[in-house]
């Protein structure tokens, strides 16, 4: 018996299935050097065998990484709101340490590994190992925080929200554990809402065409940042992605036509300080 774990990702499948490296286990070496000769035939990446247990752990622990390394993220911007600092500028900033690499924060965790593959490392331990359950436990609770968000950031009159985007990432049909799906679903509580994607198709929640939410809402909020959303020009007043995630600098701290990690005048700077890019908007990493 041998099994190799996937490793791709969707809108770049096949090319992931040839170039990347693959692991390999099996019930005996034998079983091993069987599976991996098959693969041999298309795969250019390294082939590492190894037990059945340690494969499927591999797996899980890949996707339980990136699963605490969003939670970072997502607490930083949480933090970030609490004290109304641009995250974006701040996470710019930190990653220009040689040895930092911030994740760009979201609205929560979705897709049919990440947010579901931490359960099964933890799901039999007890005691004090604590770290991946309450990162998993954080990106759960995103989608309460952005509703929240999304209340705070539009107007008390607004009655119609529509939403744009509900895949689970950018430019992808798959809609499986979207946290988007849960925040219309908070959202409706409330307001009235419309759901638009360009790509998902035979979900549980209603979608509308951009016609019928474009003009109809209040406001539009991004919340799977499609590239086709980038392009269009709508008719109701729009809350980016990026502006939906980035608190952004208090008002005092800004000085007419200064970017949001620019608080100070240039000549104030130091040549050897370099430049200092305006934040862009957040993408989620997920």
């Amino acid at each position: 018996m041998a099994h190799c774990p996937e490793r791709a990702l969707p809108g770049n499948t096949l090319h992931e299935i040839v170039h990347n490296d693959r692991i390999i286990g099996a019930t005996s070496p034998e079983a091993a050097q069987r599976a991996a000769k098959l693969y041999s035939v298309f795969a250019k990446g390294t082939i590492h065998r190894t037990n059945l247990v340690t494969a499927e752990c591999v797996k899980l622990m890949e996707n339980t990484f990136r699963d605490v390394n969003i939670a970072l993220a997502n607490e930083f911007s949480l933090i970030a709101d609490k004290f109304g600092f641009s995250i974006s500028a701040a996470i710019q900033l930190a990653n220009r340490h040689p040895r930092v690499n911030i994740l760009q924060p979201g609205i929560g965790v979705g897709g049919h590994c990440i947010a579901i593959d931490p359960w099964f490392l933890t799901e039999d331990v007890d005691g004090d190992l604590t770290l991946i359950r309450t990162a998993r436990e954080l990106n759960d609770a995103m989608p309460r925080y952005t509703a929240e968000r999304i209340q705070n950031k539009i107007a008390p009159s607004v009655r119609k929200i529509g939403i744009l985007g509900v895949s689970y990432k950018p430019d992808v049909d798959d809609a499986r554990e979207s946290p988007a799906l849960e925040i219309a679903r908070l959202l409706s509580r409330k307001y009235e809402v419309r759901c638009h994607d360009p790509f998902v198709k035979d979900r549980d929640l209603k979608l509308f065409p951009i016609d019928k939410v474009d003009g109809w809402a209040d406001v539009l909020v991004i919340l799977s940042n499609h590239k086709v959303y980038a392009s269009q020009r709508f008719e109701s007043p729009l809350l980016s992605f990026g502006k939906l995630i980035d608190a952004g600098a208090p008002r005092w701290l800004r000085a007419p036509g200064l970017a949001d990690t620019d608080y100070f005048p240039a000549e104030s700077r130091h040549a050897d300080h370099g430049q200092y890019p305006a934040a862009k908007d957040v993408q989620e990493s997920s």
